[in-house]
């Protein structure tokens, strides 16, 4: 009896201290009854294995260091997780600019050295590594110092991986352990191809792993990464791949320009290859590299990360676009073509510069005409404007060394003038589009004038074969006077032949060789003997005036299209 009341006490004693344990609800001796708050406490671990200070005890740190002032312990952790945020009240100055902060790399090295440094202080530099800001960090000192936080943190990652152990590990650890080529010099080399094959999911879990935000740059690098793929593919496949390369390039731009050198010059290197309307329209937004025409003023300058021949390649494009344009949406609108467009796409090839000009009625009709209005946008910053003739839009355009100039209505005629003897400037934003500029061959002073009579494109043809310029071939050739074998003048206005340029001997190539040495950066580029039979250029970037008197004393002249000294010969 004693014995049953015992086990009965035992029992509801038992009973009372399962109850103020929690486990009654479950029957003892099961898994699950201690499974649940064990992952409780695993999540609750996760939640601190990747905590960050209070953004504005970091921010606050951040800014001491910037200013040079010494940091105390705690701030030294609280940088980590700010060292690539902008000062606001620093003109946007990131810690990781600083002089100091090799200094600050160095101590957290020697702290992961002797397993001292804490892994939430690693883990804030891992953050603000991922959430570097591309744009507002451009200059060389923050990429300097970016790409020493990138080293710093791939050299220490072992001794931190190390220290992590076995037992309870933060999942973003886990994660680094498959995934540290993040770390290294090709963050994104592994996931690019996939990447552009449209499959994300490798890429997302990462980033959902270690934090990486939409924002950071380690998408737009993915883009670059993907294109520099897509380039290694055979010329049709990457072709076909263009129109997606474009499409992510808009949508993560951070390395936009690295990415769009890449896609040009590949797709120069295709054998064969159509002008790519998409592509020539992408890379020519007012918000993009601009228009090509722009490179020589000075204002599209990212043309300059191309070889010229890539850039030549674009400016054919739109040098093209733009002679369809003017016939097919301004001089149509007076039903004034004449067979114009397809007499001079005959010379397309040759086309080496286009600047439309319009008149008071197309830059009103911008407002009710979509066309027109596209038209102007796309020309934003290259065109002119007509001050005396409303209703008429002209076209400059350049072959070999010749300006020709034609005009979107009748009766006016089409002009051809040596570029070296125009009389109007070529870059005007202005012209009055009468015998005062544009159509002063009308009286005199042009190689050619061309009216559009019946017949008048055999008789043009004719006419500028006597100027050295034919026809498009497969080898497109510039034949000179001397090889029409004939002297015909043109009937029409003969003034071809009323100024034959005097024979001009050929200067002295060793006392050129000699000469153009002097100047660093300039170079000779002779073409007279090549198929093209070409002319002798001598080319100088710095646009010296010292060369620039000597060569004109050895009779060279300045071709402002090209923005080089040729010599005049015959």
């Amino acid at each position: 009896m004693l014995a049953v009341s015992a086990l009965q006490r035992l029992t509801k004693d038992l009973a009372a201290s399962l109850a103020s344990m929690g486990l009654h609800a479950g029957e003892f001796g099961k898994p699950d009854l201690v499974e649940k708050p064990t992952r409780e406490a695993e999540q609750l671990f996760q939640g601190y294995a990747k905590a960050k200070p209070s953004k504005e005890d970091a921010y606050a740190a951040a800014r001491a260091f910037v200013r040079g002032q010494p940091l105390d312990a705690w701030q030294r952790d609280l940088v980590a997780s700010a060292v690539a945020e902008p000062i606001r009240e620093q003109s946007g100055a990131m810690a990781l600019a600083s002089k100091r902060f090799p200094a600050l790399l160095k101590s957290y090295e020697d702290e992961a050295a002797r397993g001292d440094l804490w892994r939430l202080t690693w883990h804030g530099l891992l953050y603000s590594y991922f959430n570097f800001d591309l744009e507002a960090g451009k200059d060389t000192a923050t990429r300097e110092g970016w790409e020493a936080l990138r080293a710093f943190l791939e050299q220490t990652w072992p001794l931190m991986d190390k220290q992590a152990g076995e037992d309870l590990v933060p999942d973003w650890v886990k994660v680094l352990r498959h995934e540290v080529d993040v770390l290294t010099a090709k963050p994104v080399e592994k996931y690019s191809r996939a990447y552009l094959r449209g499959e994300t999911e490798s890429t997302d879990r990462v980033a959902a792993d270690l934090g990486i935000s939409p924002s950071s740059w380690f998408w737009h690098a993915l883009v670059l990464g993907a294109v520099r793929h897509a380039a290694r593919e055979i010329d049709s496949e990457f072709r076909r791949l263009v129109p997606q390369l474009i499409k992510l390039i808009q949508t993560k731009p951070g390395f936009r320009d690295e990415a769009i050198e890449v896609v040009l010059n590949r797709y120069h290197g295709c054998k064969g290859a159509p002008p790519d309307e998409r592509l020539r329209d992408f890379v020519c937004q007012t918000t993009v590299w601009k228009n090509p025409k722009l490179k020589a003023a000075g204002i599209a300058t990212a043309w300059n990360r191309v070889p010229d021949p890539v850039w030549q390649m674009v400016l054919g494009w739109v040098n093209e676009r733009n002679l369809k344009d003017f016939f097919d949406i301004l001089a149509a609108r007076n039903n004034a073509d004449e067979g114009r467009l397809a007499f001079w796409s005959k010379y397309l090839k040759q086309i080496c510069w286009t600047r439309l000009v319009f008149g008071a009625d197309t830059m009103a009709l911008k407002r009710t005409n979509a066309g027109v209005r596209e038209l102007i946008a796309r020309e934003e910053g290259a065109y002119a404007q007509l001050t005396s003739k409303p209703e008429v839009d002209a076209f400059m355009m350049q072959l070999d060394s010749y300006i020709i100039i034609e005009f979107s209505k009748k009766p006016n005629a089409c002009y051809v003038y040596q570029a070296d003897q125009l009389p109007f400037e070529p870059y005007s934003r202005h012209y009055d589009g009468g015998t005062a500029d544009l159509a002063a061959g009308f009286r005199d002073g042009c190689a050619l004038r061309i009216v559009h009579r019946e017949g008048w494109g055999a008789r043009a043809e004719q006419e500028l074969r006597q100027l050295g310029i034919i026809p498009d071939v497969a080898d497109p050739r510039r034949v000179s006077s001397s090889a029409t074998g004939g002297t015909d003048t043109a009937k029409n206005t003969g003034r071809a032949a009323e100024r034959p340029e005097s024979a001009t001997p050929s200067p002295d190539m060793a006392k050129l060789n000699s000469l153009v040495a002097r100047f660093r950066g300039a170079s000779i580029n002779d073409k007279r003997r090549t198929s093209s039979r070409g002319r002798l250029w001598v080319e100088d970037p710095l646009q010296r005036r010292q060369l620039a008197s000597e060569l004109k004393a050895h009779g060279f002249k300045w071709a402002n299209s090209r923005q080089a000294w040729y010599f005049p010969e015959r």
